[in-house]
């Protein structure tokens, strides 16, 4: 059975003797429940192949600890961890047949090879492989999708404790990796392992992981499901990259209400979508924030509407995405705008008018917005 893994005051310094020093893990704490698939979420150079690899042993920390259970494995080398690791790259060796790939860390622990094949062809099973190991072909003889199976195989193959992922869908076209997410959670899921998967793309960490951490610049800003983190995100920051927030520069006028800069269009703000670490003042420069579905577009003016011109209109199923260029200087981009469906007589480069609906829109701090 799994246990949980923990990260004390984890911190990781590059060249801490240089003159520019890189403070890439600062003062990171958080524990990963037993059997948790768990994202690693965060733009290029957050800190999370860091933390990866610093789990793995392949990398080491400056400060910290880093426990499995309640065994310190800070010190442990990668050898000894029984930690299983799937790279984007996959790192299959070509020279040798799918079998051989997989069974290639058990040869290395000197298994016996009645256990080899009957461990190969369980494990090979659960990703779905049985017919390819039947004509076990080389790896180069694979899709993308059962290359990828492959490398998770080999490292399941001699149960570790822990299970990283790297990135491991990043080679893979978009229909494929959507299967290939769904294929992951449910490896796991099969097998209970505790896994961290690392990504920057937040819709794949969503889909997957029971939990998300996202940081930015070696610090965690925030763990939580992908519901709560997209619902309650404590932060710009976060609110923008768990899913899309359209900003606009505005002016406190209350500790739960703000008005649009260049406009005379106040927004009540629910209590608990108040991001700010201290009381607002009135006066104060705030960021009123909303997501594309917690806004509309109207072709009819009122006093709660901003006006501006269709830029683009994409059809995605679902919903109709209106980018709209608003004529004020309160958003520096284009309002992304969720519709049901398409609006009649509304056109690109057309007229219309923007609403925020009631009630939804989040109030953030300014400099947290980056």
């Amino acid at each position: 059975m799994s246990l949980s893994l923990t990260y004390q005051h984890v911190n990781k310094i590059f060249g801490e003797q240089s003159k520019n020093p890189v403070h890439a893990l600062k003062d990171v704490s958080f524990t990963i429940e037993p059997g948790e698939l768990f994202c690693l979420l965060g733009p290029s150079g957050c800190g999370k192949t860091t933390l990866l690899r610093s789990t793995a042993g392949l990398e080491s920390i400056t400060s910290g600890q880093i426990l499995y259970g309640k065994t310190d494995i800070t010190a442990i080398p990668p050898f000894r961890r029984n930690i299983g690791m799937v790279f984007q790259s996959f790192a299959l060796y070509p020279h040798m047949n799918i079998f051989e790939n997989v069974a290639y860390g058990l040869r290395v622990r000197k298994t016996a090879e009645d256990v080899i094949k009957r461990k190969v062809t369980e494990v090979m099973e659960l990703v779905g492989l049985t017919e390819e190991l039947k004509r076990n072909p080389s790896p180069t003889g694979l899709s993308g999708g059962q290359q990828q199976r492959v490398a998770i195989a080999r490292a399941l193959v001699y149960d570790p404790d822990i299970l990283l992922l790297d990135e491991p869908l990043a080679n893979l076209d978009a229909k494929l990796r959507r299967y290939m997410r769904a294929e992951i959670r449910r490896i796991q899921k099969a097998t209970g392992i505790t896994t961290i998967f690392v990504t920057h793309d937040q819709e794949e960490a969503m889909a997957i992981g029971d939990r998300l951490a996202v940081l930015r610049r070696g610090v965690v800003e925030q763990i939580g499901s992908s519901n709560e983190l997209y619902t309650c995100p404590n932060s710009a920051f976060v609110s923008n990259f768990i899913g899309k927030m359209n900003f606009f520069a505005s002016k406190a006028t209350g500790e739960q209400s703000a008005i649009i800069d260049t406009t005379a269009i106040e927004i009540p703000v629910k209590e608990e979508k108040v991001r700010m670490k201290s009381r607002a003042r009135a006066g104060a420069g705030v960021l009123v924030g909303a997501r594309p579905e917690q806004m509309e577009v109207v072709t009819t003016a009122s006093g709660d509407t901003i006006e501006g011109t269709v830029q683009i209109i994409q059809h995605l199923g679902q919903v109709v995405r209106y980018e709209v260029v608003i004529d004020s200087a309160i958003s520096d981009v284009p309002l992304e705008i969720d519709m049901p469906c398409m609006l009649e007589g509304v056109q690109e480069r057309g007229r219309v008018y923007v609403r925020l609906k009631e009630g939804l829109p989040f109030l953030f701090e300014v400099e947290e917005r980056n």
